[in-house]
């Protein structure tokens, strides 16, 4: 979502309106249209609206909601590199979750097998 926001800005200069209208069909970008109905005035409340009930990891939803305080904030380049920035966080939360999912994944397992191993050895 944030490269194809991205590339609407730098190509087509884009108004957030006309944006948001283009990139419409994610869960979260449909539910702030949703909710704000788009108008200038509150788009940036249905946006904090939807990062509040899409995304419960705190760390995932604080960056999205500085980039709707951002979005509109800044010249195009601006913005641009704020969208890069955000989406490279992203990527990096990505890379940290995988890697946390892979050790609990292993010890889980391992709690699982010992808990079947622990069963057998009581019943014989």
């Amino acid at each position: 979502m944030l490269e194809s926001m991205a590339v609407q800005i730098r190509y087509r200069e884009l108004p957030l309106g006309d944006l948001f209208g283009v990139l419409s069909g994610g869960a979260f970008l449909q539910r702030t249209i949703d909710n704000s109905g788009f108008t200038m005035n509150n788009w940036r409340s249905a946006w904090n609206a939807a990062a509040d009930e899409l995304f419960t990891v705190d760390g995932d939803r604080e960056i999205l909601l500085s980039i709707g305080n951002a979005l509109g904030g800044s010249d195009t380049a601006g913005q641009i590199a704020m969208l890069e920035l955000n989406r490279e966080l992203l990527q990096a939360r990505l890379r940290e979750a995988a890697e946390m999912s892979a050790r609990k994944g292993a010890m889980y397992r391992s709690v699982g097998l010992l808990t079947g191993l622990g069963l057998a050895v009581i019943v014989i």
